[in-house]
C-alpha cells in the first residue's frame, strides 16, 4: 500500500471518529430545550417550559424534553435550517397541532376519565363528547406553550368550575 492512500485510509477513519463522536454530542446535547433556542426563534416557548404555569412547565417538571413531544424529521429538520438561514420564518411562530395520538402515548384516557370524573356530564373526557367515536382533540381546550383556552367547553356548558391561571377564554375575532 502506497504511503499516499495510507495516510488517506488513516484520515477517513480519523474523520469517521470524529464525525460519530459529534453527532453523538449533537444528539445528545439536542434534547436540551437550551439547545432549541440556540436556533430557533423560541424564547416564549422556552421561558414557559422552564417557568410559569402553562403545561409546558409540568411536563419540564415531570422529565419530559422537548423531543419527547416534538420528533422532528430529517426533511423538517434541514427546512428550519434553511428558515434559520435566510431569515424565513415567523415571529412568533405558529402553534403545532398534535393528533390524540401523541398526548395519549403518555397520558391515559381511562385515568383522566376518573381524574376528571368530578365535572360530572360536563366532562369533556366522556364519551357524550365524542363525535362519530372520534374522541375531541386534545388541544380544543389544552395547550402545552400558550394558556389553555375554555372556549370550546362554553360553546355548550356555563364554565362554573375552578381552573389555574393557565386557562384563558379567547374572544372570537370575526
Amino acid at each position: 500500500m502506497s504511503k499516499k492512500r495510507k495516510y488517506t485510509l488513516i484520515g477517513l477513519v480519523v474523520a469517521a471518529i470524529v464525525g460519530f463522536i459529534a453527532y453523538h454530542q449533537v444528539q445528545a446535547a439536542s434534547h436540551k430545550p437550551e439547545f432549541c433556542i440556540m436556533c430557533h426563534n423560541m424564547q416564549p416557548e422556552y421561558d414557559s417550559f422552564v417557568k410559569g404555569d402553562m403545561l409546558a412547565k409540568k411536563h419540564n417538571d415531570a422529565n419530559v424534553t422537548c423531543h419527547d413531544c416534538h420528533v422532528p424529521t430529517l426533511a423538517e429538520q434541514l427546512n428550519e435550517v434553511r428558515m434559520y438561514a435566510t431569515g424565513d420564518f415567523k415571529m412568533p411562530a405558529d402553534q403545532r397541532g398534535f393528533k390524540n395520538e401523541q398526548c395519549i402515548g403518555c397520558h391515559k384516557v381511562d385515568e383522566i376519565r376518573k381524574k376528571t370524573a368530578h365535572y360530572g356530564l360536563s366532562n369533556p373526557h366522556e364519551s357524550v363528547h365524542n363525535r362519530a367515536n372520534e374522541m375531541l382533540e386534545c388541544q380544543s381546550c389544552h395547550a402545552v406553550h400558550h394558556p389553555q383556552k375554555l372556549n370550546t367547553c362554553a360553546t355548550c356548558h356555563q364554565i362554573d368550575w375552578r381552573v389555574d391561571s393557565s386557562w384563558r377564554m379567547f374572544i372570537n375575532k370575526k
